[in-house]
């Protein structure tokens, strides 16, 4: 059972694993800060996000916000058990997509990445499903990782708990690769192809993307969206954690919430998952 909140607590226990959810930014500073330095790095709305959801839950003038599981020294920042959740009425109104960002940099597969990112987004959101869930590997990922994670993935969509599948920064070469694979029962629904890679879409990768029907689409996201030096310089200027504590982000899930009808965004956020290293 996680700790309970006492009104004069104000120190943060010391833990082992952080869960730290920003929460929906489209109704703090970080988009409109964001859409000021457009041109930036894609992770700097994921860091402004991280340090308004530290000022707010820590920091500011109401009790601290915080979930504390002893048994695990698990610290969750803040507690959102009642917030971001879709009203069941509203279900069939939105489409839920999420992109999970691998940041071990390890060379071992780990599926309590994808079953957590799923978890915790459940959670959240209050949902049994989503839409659609990308994968963006680290460049240093092995094949043999990318493969035991689709094959996770398919899992899900088998269960229906996934209805589209999608891949990052797959070029034709490698998307080649991976789509002649003898075991690949689930063909990817998207591609996302880094803005930055190309000013077009290289034509064999339309090709193929139109052989197998796989969309294909631009995003601004960086691979390595938060690294540990962020994170731990973070945390520790928010008194979070200790001078020199170094805090090592596993994953990070985008998500967002898109009302079909209205076209419109209705719920934009983060999950960052890492541990004390």
């Amino acid at each position: 059972m996680p700790s309970q909140h006492f009104p004069d607590q104000t120190i943060v226990p010391e833990f082992k694993q952080l869960v730290l959810y920003t929460g929906n930014v489209m109704l703090t500073s970080t988009t409109a800060t964001a859409g000021k330095h457009w041109n930036k790095k894609s992770n700097t709305e994921l860091v402004q996000a991280i340090s308004d959801t530290l000022d707010i839950s820590l920091n500011g003038p109401d009790k601290p916000s915080f979930r504390y599981y002893t048994e695990s020294e698990l610290l969750e920042v803040p507690d959102l058990r009642l917030s971001s959740r879709i009203h069941p009425d509203d279900r069939n109104d939105v489409e839920v997509t999420a992109k999970l960002f691998y940041l071990d940099r390890c060379t071992e597969y780990q599926p309590s990445h994808i079953d957590k990112a799923i978890h915790h987004l459940q959670q959240l959101l209050d949902v049994k499903s989503i839409d659609t869930f990308i994968v963006s590997f680290d460049a240093d990922d092995s094949a043999s990782s990318v493969n035991k994670a689709w094959k996770d993935l398919e899992a899900y969509h088998e269960r229906g708990v996934i209805s589209k599948l999608g891949l990052a920064d797959f070029d034709y070469q490698t998307l080649t690769d991976f789509l002649n694979k003898e075991d690949l029962k689930v063909n990817p629904s998207l591609d996302q192809v880094h803005v930055d890679q190309c000013s077009s879409l290289p034509k064999d990768l339309i090709s193929l993307g139109k052989e197998h029907g796989i969309e294909l689409t631009f995003n601004g996201d960086t691979t390595e969206i938060l690294t540990t030096e962020a994170l731990s310089t973070l945390l520790c200027n928010h008194k979070v954690v200790k001078d020199n504590t170094n805090v090592k982000p596993r994953w990070v899930l985008k998500y967002n919430v898109f009302f079909k009808c209205r076209s419109v965004v209705a719920d934009k956020g983060y999950i960052v998952v890492g541990d004390v290293a």
